[in-house]
């Protein structure tokens, strides 16, 4: 499934980006029900869906907060495949910066050019891992995730402190670093 194409060079569409924002607090989101949430109970996860109002090539963009007793990610869903970002959240360990990784209460950030939805941004907040900050007040870390949607799928291209670097990485159309694990469901 073909889910986003590069911009060229000097194309006037791709000069037009804007961002639409995705609430991921839990008053915004709805719960799981039928086949969708047994996919997630079955293996000990809770999952909560956040309204995209996005499609990507005419098929609606669904997004999660999955999440276990001690960490949360986000799973991204195009028709019937589901992109999960749990490992580069939770196990990867070039992406470890605190401790007990967890969605952050600021909006999801998804670009989208003229022609297309490009990614997402979305905010992960973690226990600062150094004690002498933790005392000082700054028990909390957090990084941006940035997801790019290509042709192979959905990928991370890298984590960034703050939003300004993390919308120029999507608008300069970089190369992934890692392909999302994905999952077609029945």
């Amino acid at each position: 499934m073909l889910i986003g194409l590069l911009c060229i060079s000097g194309n006037a569409a791709c000069n037009e980006v804007r961002s639409q924002y995705v609430s991921l607090q839990e008053k915004s989101c709805k719960k799981l029900s039928g086949f969708l949430n047994q996919h997630y109970i079955s293996r000990d996860l809770m999952a909560i869906e956040c309204p995209t109002n996005v499609t990507v090539q005419s098929v609606p963009l669904r997004l999660f907060i999955v999440s276990s007793e001690e960490r949360s990610w986000i799973d991204l869903a195009l028709s019937d495949t589901i992109w999960s970002s749990e490992d580069e959240v939770v196990s990867e360990k070039e992406n470890q910066f605190g401790y007990f990784p967890n969605i952050g209460n600021t909006p999801a950030e998804i670009r989208i050019n003229q022609t297309q939805t490009t990614g997402l941004i979305v905010r992960i907040t973690a226990q600062n891992p150094e004690p002498r900050l933790s005392n000082l007040g700054a028990s909390n870390t957090s990084r941006l995730f940035v997801f790019g949607f290509r042709d192979s799928g959905i990928c991370l291209i890298d984590l960034v402190r703050d939003n300004e670097m993390a919308r120029n990485l999507l608008d300069s159309g970089v190369d992934c670093k890692r392909i999302l694990k994905a999952k077609h469901l029945q």
